[in-house]
């Protein structure tokens, strides 16, 4: 972005988009982490791990699918509207879903660290030509 010396007045406009992208990128960052546990990470456990700890001989632990179900229907009490069946039709869905979403995040943080970086830039470069005015 050029910019003159004399427009200084921009310099919070500028400010306030680096802001704003810098946000933008740690809402997807942490959204892209959300869906790597519910999604992948949450299949990687239930169906590799677990079922190779307990051929392996060890004690069969909890799985993510457990502590879902524990989460859902006993702590937020939903067990009086939703079913053991139902849930477990919906967690399969939405590990599904969260993969999907997961890969989508991944190029979202990609573009908007892009951006970030773009507005960091050119924060610091008004920055840097305010100072030489000064």
């Amino acid at each position: 972005m050029n910019q003159g010396m004399d427009d200084y007045r921009s310099a919070p406009a500028i400010d306030a988009e680096f802001k704003g992208q810098y946000k933008a990128l740690r809402i997807v960052s942490f959204m892209r982490w959300i869906t790597l546990v519910i999604g992948p990470g949450a299949i990687i456990i239930d169906d590799f791990i677990q079922p190779w700890m307990v051929n392996q001989g060890l004690p069969s632990i909890l799985t993510m699918d457990d502590l879902s179900r524990w989460f859902i229907l006993d702590i937020l009490g939903l067990s009086n509207y939703i079913d053991i069946d139902l849930f477990l039709e919906i967690y399969h869905h939405v590990n599904i879903i969260s993969c999907v979403l997961f890969v989508v995040f991944i190029i979202w943080v990609e573009v908007a660290k892009r951006k970030a970086v773009s507005a960091a830039s050119e924060l610091t470069l008004l920055e840097d030509r305010m100072r030489r005015g000064v």
